[in-house]
């Protein structure tokens, strides 16, 4: 384990609570992020999601909010703990193409919603 090689090219930052995406107008709690992308869960979204999609990011403690961003579907994992009833989806999404606010805004999020290290 110890010689696997990290494949993300930014660290990733656990993200705290009060933070969602939404695509479609549907509420995602945001699991991690980094400069290149984000993980993503669930438990109402059943249906597939497209490869390319655009998604929305919300931090409600700092009024944050911002729109559009492209992402691509890299990653889909279903989880069950023992004390859940429903399934969990996660979804692991890589940032598209950003211009340069975008990314500006998305290191603010970061700084103002990480935790730690993921």
């Amino acid at each position: 384990m110890d010689n696997e090689r990290e494949r993300r090219q930014y660290p990733r930052f656990q993200v705290g609570e009060g933070a969602f995406a939404f695509i479609n107008n549907i509420p995602f709690s945001i699991l991690n992020v980094s400069a290149g992308g984000m993980n993503l869960q669930s438990n109402l979204y059943d249906d597939p999601l497209p490869e390319h999609l655009t998604l929305d990011i919300f931090l409600r403690n700092e009024n944050f909010f911002l729109q559009n961003i492209p992402v691509r579907l890299v990653q889909i994992r279903n989880t069950r703990t023992p004390f859940m009833s429903t399934q969990l989806r996660c979804f692991g999404l890589q940032f598209g193409e950003l211009n340069e606010q975008q990314k500006t805004r998305i290191d603010y999020f970061i700084s103002h919603s990480s935790l730690i290290n993921a």
